[in-house]
């Protein structure tokens, strides 16, 4: 996996979109596209891909959790700069079945601590806006602030 050199890139959405487009091999796979890296929020949307589905045209229960996962995930790139920073608990709930594509999922934090990251996750489908499931996710950062 290229790394991002912590001192000498820039961490713009395009550096974070390639760095996790890289390392994470799921992003592709599952055609999750992510769509903002800041401070305040990362956000990931998941379109059309025949790898995302379940029996019955729902979208998977484990695509909902990579979802989740990968916007913490540039979240954390932008506010911390940490790209070994790694999940160590997520908590997800199903609201109701995900039917329709594109599906927006947008992190923000909930608390920064010196070694934990946590941050509420919040999936949406992106035509109607209706709430689809929602987790919270904590990372474990390598780098103390």
């Amino acid at each position: 996996m290229v790394g991002l050199d912590t001192q000498d890139a820039t961490w713009t959405l395009d550096h974070i979109r390639q760095h996790i487009e890289q390392g994470l091999p799921l992003v592709p796979l599952f055609n999750i596209d992510v769509i903002e890296a800041s401070a305040e929020r990362g956000a990931v949307r998941l379109t059309e891909n025949p790898h995302v589905t379940r029996p019955g045209g729902s979208i998977a229960g484990p695509v909902q959790f990579a979802l989740a996962d990968v916007a913490t995930y540039a979240l954390i790139l932008a506010a911390r700069r940490d790209e070994a920073a790694v999940t160590v608990d997520m908590t997800i709930n199903f609201l109701r079945p995900a039917m329709r594509l594109p599906l927006l999922a947008v992190a923000t934090t909930l608390r920064a601590g010196r070694r934990l990251f946590t941050a509420e996750v919040r999936i949406t489908e992106e035509a109607t806006g209706r709430l689809i499931s929602h987790a919270s996710t904590t990372y474990a950062l390598s780098q103390a602030e």
